[in-house]
């Protein structure tokens, strides 16, 4: 009788089973249909598992199609994003997952044949990442958009597990999310209203400052969202970049954020004043086209409030580079002038801005949750918990001033 192979720890190992002692993992090998089909696993609980799916599938009648378990991850992931990507998703989702598959799977695993990438494989992704100070959040959206793409290649009977179940993504520390000084705002608006070459985009940071929209949201407005009568303006579309070569153009207005983004907001006077005054002048016009959740063009929106000084649209990358540019501007002339410098800030600290002056003013938390289009009052404290924390310290403050004995 043949003496039965063990592992490096002197255990029995089943037909079909191999220990690989060079690259310390275990293997095993089946013949299906004429294909060799290869499962490994870092140990032997791991391969046993595994290997008892596969036989469980293959009791069911569900064989594996071996000839696609040849693709490489790549090709796979453009046959999922053209097939089955586009049905039940956003286009702005699909952009997304686009660019981070593009940026960190495409160049690295995305090379190996499909059935013969790994759980380690998908993990060192993600430790790299780690390493690279990548965001939580970055790291989250990967994961998901690789879970999706394994889990229907698993029902596609191409491979037997999902590498990309249960990865690790540890929580970074995240960024805290800082308001620009009150100084520093009074600064920045008085050089850009005095600036013959920056005083076209002074109404934009009326109302961004004034408002607390998303950059998006800013871009997308048309006169008929604004209501003189009633003094308000309705926010209900906004601007998103897309891919052309898989849509046709780079910019187009579509639905907001989600359904709570669909709000409609109070004018104050500044915001007003500011507004009557553009609806005089003459803006040049500007077309984009309105799409559909899938990224179908359905109609066309014209009429912009703000465009930029070629006449577009803005989007977040060309405001970020206009903000860029002022405050470049504005600390050149006052290193010359010996006058205070403003620091750089990005478009959405200009919203973290709205919601501390809010909040700081005694606003109900509700009412600013609201006019941000949050979902509701625990998304608000959830992403400003400084604020609710500042809130706390003036409370302690409070209770140890009034003291009646």
């Amino acid at each position: 009788m043949a003496e039965k192979r063990k592992d490096n720890r002197g255990r029995n190992l089943k037909t079909g089973e191999y220990y690989d002692s060079k690259n310390k993992r275990y293997m095993f090998r089946k013949m299906i249909d004429g294909e060799r089909i290869t499962i490994t696993a870092p140990d032997l609980v791991e391969l046993r598992k595994q290997e008892n799916d596969l036989l469980c599938r293959i009791d069911r009648g569900n064989k594996l199609n071996t000839r696609n378990a040849r693709m490489t991850l790549n090709a796979y992931f453009d046959f999922w994003m053209e097939t089955f990507a586009k049905s039940g998703r956003k286009a702005t989702t699909c952009t997304n997952y686009k660019s981070y598959y593009n940026a960190y799977i495409k160049n690295t695993i995305g090379k190996k044949q499909i059935s013969k990438i790994t759980k380690a494989d998908c993990q060192r992704i993600i430790n790299e990442m780690v390493q690279d100070g990548k965001k939580h959040s970055t790291m989250s959206n990967l994961k998901s958009c690789l879970n999706i793409v394994f889990e229907y290649a698993l029902d596609d009977d191409i491979i037997i597990k999902n590498p990309a179940k249960n990865l690790q993504v540890p929580q970074t520390e995240s960024k805290k999310r800082t308001a620009i000084e009150q100084q520093q705002i009074d600064l920045f608006m008085c050089y850009v209203r005095n600036s013959e070459r920056y005083s076209y985009s002074y109404p934009v940071f009326v109302v961004l400052f004034n408002l607390g929209m998303r950059i998006g949201e800013m871009a997308a407005l048309t006169w008929d969202d604004v209501n003189f009568k009633e003094n308000t303006i309705t926010i209900n579309k906004t601007i998103n970049r897309y891919r052309k070569a898989d849509y046709g153009f780079t910019m187009a207005v579509a639905s907001p954020k989600s359904k709570t983004s669909i709000r409609t907001v109070t004018m104050n006077s500044v915001v007003r004043k500011t507004l009557l005054k553009m609806k005089v002048q003459s803006v040049p016009p500007a077309k984009l086209p309105y799409v559909d959740d899938s990224g179908n063009i359905r109609g066309q929106i014209s009429g912009f409030l703000f465009v930029n000084t070629s006449g577009n649209v803005w989007n977040e990358p060309g405001f970020r580079e206009l903000i860029k540019r002022i405050v470049e501007r504005h600390n050149k002339d006052a290193e010359e002038n010996h006058t205070e410098k403003i620091e750089n800030f990005c478009p959405h600290m200009v919203r973290h801005t709205y919601t501390s002056l809010a909040y700081s003013a005694g606003a109900d938390v509700k009412i600013v949750s609201q006019n941000l289009g949050h979902a509701s009052t625990s998304v608000t404290l959830d992403t400003y918990t400084h604020l609710t924390e500042d809130k706390k310290k003036e409370q302690e403050v409070l209770a140890q001033t009034v003291r009646i004995s």
